[in-house]
C-alpha cells in the first residue's frame, strides 16, 4: 500500500491548462463521491490515487476470484470459468516455483498467440511476484529472440508454433522451454515441461496472490523507437492496477454521458464496462493486455476469435451481445463494407472506442450517418505510460474529431518548447506525462530510461497542441512511428534492417495515407552503385529479420542521396516535403 501523504505540487513548466479536466470529472471525483482520489507516494513522488482501489495485481486478482462459475475465456470451444483458470494458475504458478526456482522478480517470457493459457501463465507468473516478458508472437526468431535475452528471461512460456520458430534458430536454449502443445524439437529431460500438465488444476493447490509492493515490476512490454531496436518497458504492479481504476474511472462516465446526450437508459449488463472483453489485438500489446485485467476485475468474459475480419465482429455483436468495440479505422472500414453492416446489427453497438490513431473526417460521418445512437470516443496513451494519458467522448468528441482530449483524475499533461517553457494554447509542443501509472524504467537500457523518465515525468516524444478548453490534441511524432492498421511500426528498426542488407547505400522508411489502414508502411532505397535489387528481393529480406506487418508495403529506388542536414543526418522532413510535393 502506498503511503498517504500531504499533496504536493509536481515539478517542472507550470502549465495551467494541464489541470483543466473533462467537466463531468468534478461530477464523480471529490470527498465521499464514487471515485474519491487520495495523496500517496508512488515510485517516491507525490501522486493522487483512488481511495480503496486495488494498489497491486493482487488487489485486482481478488476480485476477479469472486466470480466462481462465471465464464472467464471462451476460445471456440474451450469455456474456463473463473474458478478454474484460477485453479490452473496456481498449479502452474506453484510448478514454476518448485520444480524451476522461480521467485519475486524472476523474469519469465511468454511468447505465445492469442490464446486461453496466455491468460493462465500471466496469472500464474505474476501471482507470486514474477515479471511476465510480453515477447511480441508475431515476429521472426531473431526479434523473439532478442527480447528473450535483452530483459534476461530465465524461463520461456511457449506455444508449439513459437517453439519450433525459435529452436529452429536456437535448438538448445539456455533457459528451460514450457511449451503449449507439441513441439518438433522434444522437451529436454529434467530441463523443459509440458504446460498442460504444469497448469494441471488440483484442489490442494489454492490461488493465493502475493502482496506485492505497487512500484514491483510485474510485465515488461516491448517498445521500440529511434534506436531501431525495441526496448522492454517494465510496468510496475501499481501502474498496471490504476491504469484499470482510470478505465473504471472513464467507463462510468461514458456511461453517464451515453444516456444524458441519447436519452436512452442502458440495463447493467450493456453499460461499458459489463460488455465482453473481445480481445481482437495481440496480448502482447497494451491493447491485449489491459482489456484483460479489466476483465478480470470486473468478472466479465474474455472472448479470443482469433484472426480479425468483418465476420468476427458481426457474430459477437449478434450471439455473444457485443455492445462496446474498442477498434482501429482498418476495423471499421471493413465493417461498414459488410454485407452484414445493417442497421439492426451495428445499431446494437452502443460504444465505440478509437485508440490507436486519428480518426479522418470521412470515417466521422460515416459513424454519425450509420450508428446515430453510437457514442465514439477517442484515447491517447503508450506504454510507458501504461495506457492512459488523456481521453474524450460523446458530442464533445464529434465537435473536436482530431482530439485525444483531457487528461483524466492523477494525470497530469504539459507541453513544452524546445528550452523547457510552456507552450501557448494552440502553439504545438512536445507532450510530457506525469502520474501514478509511468513505466520503472527500460530494462537493461539506464541511458534511455534517463533520457525517457525526468525529474518525475515521461517524455512522450509526440508533438501536441492544446486549445482554450484544456482538450489536447496530437499533430505529429517525434519517435517517426507509423501506425498501420492498429499496429505501431517504428521506422528506425526497418531501417536498421534494409540497412543490412549489402544493396542498400541509404534508407528511408515512412509512412503514407492508406484508406483502410490509416497508414501503410514504404521505404526509399538508395542501392549501392552498381546493386541490382529488385523490390522484392528487399521485401523478401525484410520478411527474414521482421515480423510481417513491419514489412514495407512499397519499396522505390531512387538515384540521389537523401537529402541531409547541417550535421549530415538524413533530413527526414525535407524528405517528407518532397514526396508530399510529388504527390499533389
Amino acid at each position: 500500500m502506498a503511503d498517504s501523504v500531504p499533496a504536493a505540487s509536481p515539478s517542472g513548466p507550470d502549465n495551467p491548462r494541464s489541470n483543466i479536466r473533462d467537466p463531468m470529472v468534478a461530477r464523480l471525483v471529490g470527498p465521499g463521491k464514487e471515485f474519491e482520489l487520495e495523496d500517496a507516494i508512488v515510485a517516491g513522488r507525490p501522486h493522487q490515487v483512488f481511495k480503496g482501489a486495488p494498489r497491486n495485481l493482487a488487489g485486482l486478482f481478488r476480485q476477479g476470484m469472486a466470480f466462481g462459475e462465471r465464464l472467464m475465456i471462451v476460445e471456440g470451444d474451450v469455456k474456463i470459468t473463473y474458478n478454474e483458470g484460477f485453479a490452473r494458475a496456481a498449479a502452474l504458478g506453484q510448478a514454476l516455483q518448485q520444480r524451476f526456482g522461480a521467485g519475486k522478480g524472476t523474469m519469465i517470457a511468454v511468447v505465445t498467440s492469442n490464446r486461453a493459457e496466455w491468460i493462465i501463465a500471466m496469472l500464474a507468473v505474476t501471482s507470486f511476484g514474477g515479471i511476465a516478458a510480453l515477447v511480441n508472437s508475431r515476429g521472426v526468431a531473431e526479434e523473439m529472440l532478442r527480447a528473450i535475452d535483452q530483459v534476461g528471461c530465465e524461463l520461456a512460456i511457449l506455444d508449439a508454433e513459437r517453439d519450433d520458430i525459435i529452436t529452429a534458430e536456437r535448438p538448445d536454449p539456455e533457459w528451460p522451454r514450457i511449451v503449449i502443445g507439441t513441439p518438433q524439437v522434444v522437451l529436454r529431460q529434467g530441463r523443459d515441461a509440458d504446460f498442460a500438465q504444469l497448469s494441471q488444476a488440483d484442489p490442494g493447490i489454492a490461488f493465493e496472490p502475493e502482496e506485492m509492493d505497487p512500484e514491483s515490476g510485474a510485465i515488461v512490454l516491448f517498445t521500440s523507437g529511434t534506436t531501431g531496436f525495441p526496448k522492454g518497458a517494465l510496468l510496475s504492479n501499481g501502474a498496471l492496477a490504476h491504469s484499470v481504476s482510470i478505465a473504471c474511472f472513464i467507463g462510468t462516465m461514458q456511461d453517464i454521458r451515453y444516456e444524458e446526450e441519447s436519452g436512452e437508459t442502458l440495463p447493467e449488463n450493456r453499460r461499458a464496462m459489463a460488455t465482453p472483453a473481445v480481445i481482437l489485438g495481440p496480448m502482447f500489446h497494451l491493447g491485449g493486455i489491459m482489456p484483460t485485467l479489466r476483465a478480470l476485475s470486473v468478472g466479465t468474459t474474455i472472448h479470443f476469435v482469433g484472426k480479425w475480419n468483418a465476420d468476427v465482429a458481426f457474430e459477437m455483436i449478434e450471439n455473444v451481445g457485443m455492445t462496446r468495440l474498442s477498434f482501429v479505422p482498418a476495423m471499421l472500414f471493413d465493417m461498414f463494407r459488410s454485407p452484414r453492416a445493417t442497421p439492426e446489427l451495428l445499431g446494437q453497438i452502443r460504444y465505440m472506442v478509437n485508440g490507436a490513431a486519428p480518426l479522418n473526417l470521412e470515417l466521422v460521418e460515416q459513424i454519425r450517418a450509420r450508428l446515430p445512437n453510437c457514442q465514439l470516443s477517442n484515447g491517447y496513451g503508450q506504454t510507458e505510460a501504461t495506457a492512459w494519458t488523456c481521453g474524450i467522448s460523446g458530442d464533445i468528441y464529434l465537435e473536436h474529431p482530431a482530439a485525444c482530449g483531457w487528461p483524466p483524475p492523477s494525470v497530469s499533461v504539459q507541453l513544452r518548447r524546445e528550452d523547457g517553457s510552456e507552450a501557448d494554447i494552440g502553439e504545438p509542443g512536445e507532450l510530457w506525462v506525469r502520474s501514478p501509472m509511468l513505466m520503472n524504467e527500460y530494462v537493461g537500457d539506464p541511458k534511455a530510461t534517463a533520457e525517457t523518465l525526468q525529474d518525475g515525468w515521461l517524455d512522450s516524444g509526440d508533438i501536441a497542441t492544446v486549445n482554450e478548453l484544456g482538450i489536447f490534441s496530437i499533430v505529429d511524432r517525434k519517435k517517426n512511428m507509423v501506425i498501420s492498421g492498429g499496429e505501431n511500426i517504428y521506422c528506425a528498426e526497418v531501417e536498421r534492417v534494409l540497412m543490412g542488407h549489402d544493396a542498400v547505400r541509404e534508407v528511408i522508411a515512412f509512412g503514407k495515407p492508406d484508406s483502410r489502414l490509416g497508414e501503410r508502411l514504404v521505404a526509399t532505397v538508395v542501392p549501392e552503385s552498381g546493386a541490382e535489387q529488385s523490390e522484392d528481393d528487399l521485401k523478401a529480406y525484410c520478411k527474414l529479420h521482421l515480423a510481417i506487418y513491419k514489412v514495407p508495403r512499397e519499396v522505390s529506388m531512387r538515384s540521389d542521396l537523401l537529402p541531409r542536414t547541417a550535421t549530415g543526418k538524413i533530413d527526414r522532413g525535407k524528405f517528407l516535403k518532397s514526396v508530399k510535393g510529388e504527390e499533389a
